[in-house]
């Protein structure tokens, strides 16, 4: 559905050190760029940006805007891998890998960038209730 997501970050290299090992667990190699910003992706997948912000201000998830970004994973295990990935890299982790949402099929991870963007890694994201229901069912 995405063909990218850019994201504003206050300093690119500190972002990267989460960012690039994640990405890489989860299947998205790094893009050269020829400005100031660092890209992963892949054809399949798409593609995720990190562009130098212009200025200085805390993230609020609670505001209009962007609450917060859920990458996809394609078994418990590579949550479970992000987790210690996450934990490596120093980021805080909010929600340890678990099943959340009340629903059977939901197991995710969910941790701050060093910007305070909200992130979450999740595996089998209500896959029979979205293709069943016609309507997007909201996680």
């Amino acid at each position: 559905m995405l063909d990218h997501l850019r994201l504003t970050v206050r300093d690119v290299e500190e972002a990267r050190r989460l960012y690039d090992p994640v990405m890489r667990c989860l299947g998205l190699e790094p893009v050269e760029r020829d400005d100031d910003g660092a890209a992963w992706g892949s054809q399949e997948a798409g593609w995720l940006i990190l562009t130098p912000a212009s200025r200085d201000a805390a993230h609020d998830a609670g505001a209009p805007g962007l609450h917060h970004v859920a990458f996809k994973a394609a078994s418990r295990e590579l949550v479970d891998r992000v987790h210690e990935l996450v934990v490596a890299a120093g980021a805080e982790v909010l929600d340890p890998p678990g099943p959340y949402d009340a629903e059977p099929d939901h197991y995710a991870v969910f941790f701050r960038d060093p910007n305070g963007l909200k992130l979450e890694v999740v595996y089998g994201i209500h896959r029979e209730r979205l293709a069943g229901s016609g309507r997007p069912s909201a996680p």
